[in-house]
């Protein structure tokens, strides 16, 4: 009989503790599930570009008269990079700072009285910083004919806004147009203004978890210029930026879904 009570007794204790286990590993793949849903809505982008300022302002406007190569020599090259957070499958957030420069070299148009050669100065157009935040929108994909296929193509459309940090250096030998007279000098501005853009960007998927891009985006802005420069009027950050990029998906790289 105490036999049988014992066995009556474990037997009880195994159908009670039952569905707690049942329900343990629920609950862990549950939080499991959820942990790895929101690390698939995130991906990096690593971005490789240059920027093609648009020239509007009037420090731009008497490079053009004074130097040769005008302004539009000015095309910093930019790297930078973008973390993305999608919303829904074809809308997204975005956070992205960039930075880069350039430096031309250039002679000037007038001539000096006396002076047989070139009179030769440099311009540095140095982006500190671009810091911008924005929303994407998957307006097109393309996928292979298979059940299941992955995507082939997609194009996204987006837009936003930043702020922007630059410095200008300019330095060399330059000529007093109206008194025909050459001089050294070395100038400098640095500032800060904010942007607004739009771009367009291919990407075509590699694997799951790494895709290429390619992007246009085309920003407006401007910033206050100070120092050797302070008597212009704003500089004009505004221009077409042309890059390539890879967007990575560390869930999917990982191996989560």
């Amino acid at each position: 009989m105490s036999a049988a009570r014992t066995f009556v007794h474990t037997l009880a204790l195994a159908l009670l503790a039952t569905p707690a286990a049942a329900q343990q590993p629920a609950r862990d793949s549950s939080s499991t599930s959820s942990s790895a849903s929101w690390l698939g809505r995130v991906s990096v982008t690593a971005r490789l570009g240059q920027l093609r300022p648009s020239g509007r302002s009037e420090l731009f406007a008497l490079m053009d008269r004074a130097l040769l190569p005008t302004d539009g020599a000015l095309r910093p090259r930019l790297t930078g990079g973008e973390l993305h957070v999608a919303l829904t499958p074809r809308f997204g957030v975005l956070l992205g700072a960039e930075s880069g420069r350039s430096t031309v070299a250039s002679v000037s148009r007038a001539q000096a009285t006396g002076v047989t050669a070139d009179v030769r100065q440099q311009t540095t157009l140095d982006v500190a910083s671009l810091q911008y935040v924005g929303m994407e929108w998957q307006a097109f994909r393309w996928r292979g004919t298979r059940a299941g296929a992955t995507d082939r193509v997609r194009l996204l459309l987006g837009a936003g806004g930043g702020v922007a940090r630059y410095r200008l250096h300019q330095w060399g030998d330059f000529v007093d147009a109206p008194r025909s007279v050459a001089y050294a000098d070395d100038f400098g501005s640095a500032g800060r203004g904010g942007f607004g853009y739009g771009s367009a960007t291919l990407e075509v998927p590699v694997r799951r978890w790494i895709a290429v891009q390619g992007d246009v985006r085309r920003q407006v802005g401007s910033a206050p210029m100070s120092a050797d420069f302070a008597a212009f009027d704003r500089l004009d950050l505004g221009g077409t930026r042309l890059g390539v990029g890879l967007r990575l998906r560390p869930a999917a790289m990982f191996g989560a879904r």
